[in-house]
């Protein structure tokens, strides 16, 4: 039976193969050990030999001025112009009531570039928050909620839909000389409008394009018997409307004006 035997030079051939691969594995430990002390030097050091000495702030400001932007921003800071958190930074500033959208960008050697666009509300959303054209809503705080602003009412999630139709109806009532003081639709999508006037516009939940497409055709008559309070357009053909006292009764009871046919909804 032939037993293994190490020759002389099997062990020679081994020795140095196990010798390269510790020296590899230090120099893999020196390496890290570079980059390590290399990262902890740049982190201390780069603010100081990097710093960041200007933010300069582009866009359209209303509500904010840009002293105030830039002072939150230096409150901030860390690092130098490599090593400072645009992510971080970005988030503070949008973190600014007023503020929809911020970038930032390193420019050489020492100045970070911020680039903000404000928010633009149309309307009032609720008691404490504000809404875009978009449909964006966005709660200022500090009591920074204009009130000269008309009020739109709904569910959150429907804002885009409250903003897109307010803006529709809002030009559509504005060629017969009338504006929205308040639109609301409420859980069970009961639709309402308010009027500068004072008058309130019920559409219900279903055909609200066509019932108030029926207002529009009807309103001059409606004005001319006098004032009218309420005007319940829930119905398949028609209106009902409640007047403010001295109304032209004769006028108002012509079927052609005030009717009540069909079923609401």
């Amino acid at each position: 039976m032939n037993k293994a035997v190490n020759t002389p030079e099997t062990r020679v051939t081994a020795r140095p193969a196990r010798m390269g691969v510790r020296l590899r594995a230090l120099l893999g430990i020196l390496i890290f050990m570079a980059l390590g002390g290399a990262g902890w030097l740049l982190q201390r050091w780069e603010p100081t030999l990097l710093p960041i000495r200007v933010i300069q702030v582009e866009g359209e400001m209303h509500h904010h001025s840009s002293q105030h932007l830039q002072d939150r921003l230096t409150e901030r800071l860390h690092g130098g112009i490599l090593t400072a958190d645009l992510v971080d930074l970005k988030r503070a500033a949008e973190d600014l009531p007023w503020v929809g959208q911020a970038s930032l960008r390193r420019v050489w050697p020492d100045t970070l570039r911020v680039q903000v666009q404000e928010y633009r509300p149309i309307a009032r959303w609720g008691l404490d928050g504000l809404v875009t054209a978009d449909g964006v809503v966005f709660r200022p705080q500090g009591g920074t909620i204009p009130s000269n602003l008309p009020m739109l009412e709904g569910d959150d999630k429907r804002a885009p839909e409250v903003t897109a139709r307010y803006l529709k109806w809002r030009d559509a009532l504005e060629r017969i000389g009338h504006g929205i003081q308040r639109l609301s639709v409420d859980p069970r999508g009961d639709w309402r409008i308010e009027l500068v006037s004072g008058a309130e516009l019920r559409l219900g939940t279903i055909s609200v394009e066509e019932r108030l497409a029926r207002y529009l055709k009807s309103a001059s008559q409606l004005e001319s018997a006098g004032r009218p309070l309420t005007v319940d357009l829930r119905y398949s053909n028609g209106f009902s409307v409640k007047w403010a006292p001295n109304a032209d009764t004769r006028v108002r009871a012509h079927p052609d004006r005030v009717a009540r046919v069909g079923n609401r909804g």
